[in-house]
């Protein structure tokens, strides 16, 4: 399966069981990575300074943490939303094919939160970029992971311990940066509604995240089973990288 074009994320709508419509544009550069079309000011939770992770290595200057921000302008739009209601979420390209998929909304919500971590300039998230490269808006958990296991693998000459080592190193500091973005959701001032200043946010931003984060979990989990089962069937044997 050929991959799909770097606008293949250019727009997608979120249909709610209540008859709301809410569309999430979002453009990407030729290097693929996204950015939400939003002219809103960075609020607060979204200063790199406001919880940064210890392992961030963005330079001096920059004012926003871009997972953060790619989620003001995404998951943002759906904080008065609940993390259960029922959705049918359209992705559509720049060439009009589109795919769809019915869910509840904190499974649409990681798919948006994967964008935010792994296709913004996030150091950490910004590292699985090349793995993710070609998955359908909606892939499944067990998809993603194999996805990901296959494509590693690839770049690693099928030897398991060089990829999974890989994997390792950056599956560990992934999951501060869930734990940080969550943190940061719960800390804003709107999380207190009116008298915070802003509109409160319900759950469904930040289980959206849970979401995510759990799936890092289990595929730290299940590394080593995924990796012997996707080696089975391309027909590779466990080998140091060659050269």
């Amino acid at each position: 399966m050929d991959a799909p074009p770097d606008s293949w994320f250019q727009e997608l709508s979120i249909k709610f069981f209540d008859g709301t419509v809410q569309v999430l544009h979002i453009e990407r550069r030729e290097t693929g990575t996204h950015v939400p079309r939003s002219r809103e000011k960075p609020a607060p939770w979204v200063m790199l300074a406001f919880n940064k992770c210890s392992s961030c290595t963005l330079p001096e200057g920059i004012r926003c943490c871009p997972a953060a921000q790619s989620l003001q302008g995404t998951m943002g739009k759906l904080r008065q939303r609940t993390s259960v209601e029922r959705v049918r979420a359209t992705a559509v390209d720049g060439e009009g094919r589109s795919e769809s998929v019915e869910s509840d909304l904190q499974g649409v919500g990681a798919t948006l939160v994967r964008f935010a971590v792994f296709e913004t300039a996030c150091p950490v998230g910004y590292r699985l970029k090349p793995y993710v490269a070609g998955l359908p808006a909606f892939a499944g958990s067990l998809d993603l992971m194999r996805h990901v296991t296959r494509r590693i693998l690839e770049k690693h000459g099928g030897s398991v311990e060089t990829a999974r080592q890989e994997l390792a190193e950056t599956l560990g500091p992934l999951q501060e940066v869930y734990i940080r973005l969550v943190e940061r959701i719960r800390g804003a001032p709107e999380a207190e509604g009116p008298a915070g200043g802003g509109t409160p946010f319900n759950d469904a931003v930040p289980n959206s995240i849970v979401v995510a984060d759990a799936i890092a979990k289990r595929f730290a989990m299940k590394a080593d089973q995924l990796f012997a089962e996707v080696s089975s069937e391309l027909g590779w044997i466990d080998r140091k990288r060659p050269g």
